[in-house]
């Protein structure tokens, strides 16, 4: 059952992978260039003959990227028609792997606590529905092999960063979607060795619930401070029993 489980995933990547890719042809091959609008979620998935669940999941993936923006009944528009900014100067930043954890842990925890207590304020019904489909994935997504360890991260670095949409800043989206690949880098990184630790994993998924529900209740300061909380374990957890992974050096901000 377990391989079935996890054949059907892999499958569903797939597919996902695939209308990511013909949506950015979509683009490109229409001209489409900021500010542009999309057809509605209905034909894009008629035309694309997928459901609109995989259409809905390309989308996010395409969003968490700065290329599409989905405005609340409004449709699906084209936000940065190239995919390319901040993104490539961060990752022309040259870092040993212990060093880079820690440095982007630190300016996730500036950027992301604030911004889960403006996503409490400032969330929408739609921010809530994104966020529950998004949780659902990754409390689902099994992290035994190597795949499934990428494919979890992946699920936890979109989590993060539609809470951080939701606080419906487009300057801090616009930097957001730069630090969010760093983010799944980073879980490349540290998940092989977080998934070592007897309840870990399930540890950070009850987090991330308790953001959700923090964020849906518009609760600011619970959410600030579960994420915060989420920082700060990590980074210890790391630093004690996985010193070779995470560089040490005075950080205020973590609590180190």
């Amino acid at each position: 059952m377990a391989g079935l489980i996890l054949k059907q995933d892999r499958k569903k990547e797939s597919k996902k992978k695939i209308v990511s890719d013909k949506l950015r042809e979509l683009i490109e091959t229409n001209s489409l260039a900021q500010g542009d609008k999309l057809p509605s979620e209905r034909e894009l998935a008629q035309r694309l003959g997928v459901s609109r669940n995989v259409l809905r999941e390309a989308v996010v993936s395409l969003s968490s990227e700065g290329i599409l923006e989905v405005r609340e009944r409004q449709g699906i528009f084209v936000k940065n028609a190239e995919g390319y900014g901040v993104l490539e100067s961060l990752q022309g930043i040259q870092l040993l792997p212990a060093d880079f954890i820690l440095y982007q842990l630190e300016v996730r925890t500036i950027i992301s606590v604030p911004a889960a207590r403006l996503a409490a304020q400032r969330r929408t019904d739609e921010d809530i529905r994104k966020l529950h489909e998004c949780y659902e994935s990754f409390a689902a997504c099994p992290y035994s092999t190597p795949e499934e360890l990428e494919q979890s991260g992946k699920w936890e670095a979109l989590l993060h960063h539609l809470v951080t949409e939701a606080a419906h800043n487009p300057i801090l989206s616009r930097i957001n979607e730069s630090v969010n690949a760093l983010v799944e880098k980073n879980n490349l990184i540290l998940h092989p060795n977080l998934v070592t630790e007897g309840g870990w994993m399930p540890h950070i998924i009850a987090q991330h619930a308790k953001i959700i529900k923090a964020i849906e209740e518009r609760d600011s300061k619970s959410a600030g401070n579960v994420l915060q909380e989420h920082m700060m374990e990590s980074v210890k957890m790391m630093s004690e029993r996985h010193p070779e992974v995470v560089a040490r050096i005075s950080s205020p901000i973590l609590l180190m």
